[in-house]
This record gives structure tokens, C-alpha cells and sequence, in this order.
């Protein structure tokens, strides 16, 4: 036989091969694809962009303050919470109280109220706005500082953590698994749902999107009653409204890593974990810049720009401002 010949084995390695190769190229080719579309993304627009300049930015904003919930029993415990539950605890209530005659509140009015629908943010966010006291007391009042009820809304619940929730942190992801293994003993195997990053992104993003959607209508609408709506509308003063919401740390931090990820300070306080800090009844805030497309009373679905105004603020607790405070004297 001569050598030249490749025999039938050879050559279905080298097919395979190749077949792998093309099916490499493939995925690299549909990766950089869905890269540069992702990159084009209106959200992913950040103050610093020098596209910026270029864009019709709308004469209104949105200040989220986003707020963890107050100390848990499970947070005292050093144990994974996620999507499950826990009562404050004592300090924890106390502090939600001092919050609630702080400047957090005091200077409102806010336009809007939200809490996750998870009983630790909506007791906190009751607490704060006044409108139950430490004991779980209704308020005596109205809060002041939200025009609308506080609305409870499920996109602001905490990123789910699978089997590690209801372990201590130190626990790993393989290690929580096998201790749900070994306990149901034979018998059905009950793991929370666990959402990633990206899932956790994607429904609080349909929040922020709608609420964009509303102040549009809002401001337009109010604009137009007034008989007020110029050509161009002043986008160097913008109107701000500021939208109250309690949530939770990994939430939170979701929104700060995929909103501005990239405006952060060089030195921030970190976890034991490694994890951005984000402590219980902290403060973060963002503004949402809206842009227009075409008509400039048009603003698109998605369409707007971040920016990181403070980061896991407690001064309204008595501790340090957050440094990114400074030249913001309207925050509430």
C-alpha cells in the first residue's frame, strides 16, 4: 500500500477536525457579532462616551436612590438569603427608624415609592416613609415625601442564589449542592431557583425602562397642559424626579456593575467575599438621562444614559457621606 494513501481512520480524524474547526469560527464569528450588538446598546451609553455630545438628551432625568433593607437575622448570621426571607432584627428596625427622620426622607418629595415584594425591603421602606413605626404600628401620617402609594414590585427582589440559599457565605455553590444531597436522603432534591447576572439584569432593566417611559409621558403631558413646550426644550436644567426604592445588596450591585461599572472610584469598600459593599439601609444613587431619537419629545424604549451621583451612602445614618456626594445639593 502506498504511503501517500491516508487510511480511513486518519482520515475521519482529520474530517472531525475540521468540522470542529468551522464550528470554532462559528461561535467566535456569532460571538463578536452579538459583542458589537451589545455594544450598541442605548444603556450601554455612559456619560464619559464621547458620543454623548452628539445625542438630543431630554430636558428631564431620573434620581434613583436605591436603598438595601434594613439587618436581617439571617444577615446577623452570615447566612445566604436570596429569594428567601427573614424579619429584621431589632437593630435593623431601629436604624430604618432613624432613617425615616433623616434627609433621606426629609427632603423629599419623591415621585415615585417602590420596595421588592420580599417582606424584609417592604417593612423597611414602610418604616422609612413613616408609614409604620418600630413596633409595626401603622404610621401616624402620610408620608410627606411620596405624592404616590409605595408600590411593591417583584423585579426589585434579590438575584436568586439557588442551593446556597439558607447556608452560611462561606458555603460553596458545590458544597451547598451536596448538602442538599445528603439531607433529602434518597428522596426529591429541592433547589431554589438561581438566576445569573445577566437574568437579574434583564427584569430590574424592564423597571427602569418603564419608569423612564413614565416620566416622559409625565413631563410631556404636564408640558403641554402648560402651553409651555418649546422647540427645544432646556436640557441644561433638567427636571429631576426622584424615585424612591428599597431593594437588596445583590440587586443593587447588579445595577451599579452593569450601569456604572465603569464611573466607580479607584478604592471601594469591599465585602469579605470580595464584593462590592453594599451596606443594610446604604444609599446609592443614578441618575437616567433620558435621549431622544428623531423628534426630541420621542424618547426610546431603552434609550438612556447613567451616571453615578453617590455609592452605598450611610450618612443619613451618622456615618461617612459617600464621596461622590459633593456637588449634588439637591439629593434628598
Amino acid at each position: 500500500m502506498s504511503s501517500s494513501k491516508l487510511t480511513p481512520p486518519f482520515s475521519l480524524a482529520v474530517c472531525i477536525a475540521f468540522l470542529l474547526c468551522v464550528l470554532h469560527t462559528t461561535i467566535m464569528v456569532y460571538a463578536q457579532s452579538a459583542a458589537a450588538t451589545e455594544n450598541r446598546l442605548p444603556t450601554l451609553v455612559t456619560e464619559n462616551d464621547s458620543s454623548v455630545k452628539s445625542l438630543k438628551l431630554a430636558p428631564f432625568l431620573l434620581r434613583l436612590h436605591l436603598i438595601r433593607h434594613g439587618e436581617t437575622e439571617a444577615n446577623a448570621a452570615n447566612l445566604v438569603l436570596g429569594q428567601g426571607d427573614s424579619p429584621l432584627t431589632p437593630h435593623g428596625v431601629a436604624l430604618a427608624a432613624l432613617a425615616s427622620s433623616s434627609k433621606l426622607v426629609q427632603e423629599g418629595p419623591y415621585w415615585r415609592a417602590y420596595c421588592s415584594d420580599l417582606y424584609r425591603a417592604h417593612r423597611t421602606a414602610r418604616i422609612i416613609l413613616g408609614m409604620e413605626d418600630a413596633h409595626g404600628n401603622s404610621g401616624n401620617r402620610d408620608s410627606p415625601s411620596i405624592p404616590f402609594p409605595l408600590v411593591v414590585d417583584s423585579r426589585l427582589r434579590e438575584v436568586a442564589k439557588g442551593a446556597r440559599e439558607g447556608f452560611v457565605k462561606s458555603m460553596s455553590y458545590e458544597e451547598a449542592m451536596e448538602r442538599r444531597i445528603r439531607e433529602a436522603n434518597g428522596g426529591e432534591v429541592r433547589i431554589p431557583l438561581f438566576e445569573s447576572v445577566d437574568d437579574a439584569w434583564e427584569r430590574v432593566k424592564g423597571w427602569i425602562d418603564l419608569l423612564v417611559e413614565d416620566a416622559s409621558d409625565h413631563f410631556y403631558s404636564f408640558q403641554s397642559k402648560q402651553n409651555n413646550l418649546q422647540p427645544e426644550d432646556d436640557v441644561t436644567s433638567p427636571k429631576i424626579y426622584h424615585v424612591f426604592a428599597v431593594s437588596h445588596s445583590a440587586l443593587i450591585r447588579t445595577m451599579i456593575h452593569k450601569m456604572v461599572g465603569d464611573q466607580l472610584p479607584k478604592e471601594c469598600a469591599k465585602t469579605n467575599e470580595g464584593s462590592l459593599s453594599i451596606p443594610n439601609l446604604s444609599c446609592t444613587t443614578i441618575d437616567v438621562r433620558p435621549y431622544s431619537v428623531g423628534d426630541h419629545r420621542t424618547v426610546q424604549q431603552g434609550s438612556w444614559i447613567p451616571a453615578l451621583v453617590r455609592l452605598a451612602d450611610v450618612s443619613h445614618l451618622g456615618g461617612t457621606a459617600s464621596p461622590l456626594s459633593s456637588g449634588h445639593p439637591s439629593l434628598p
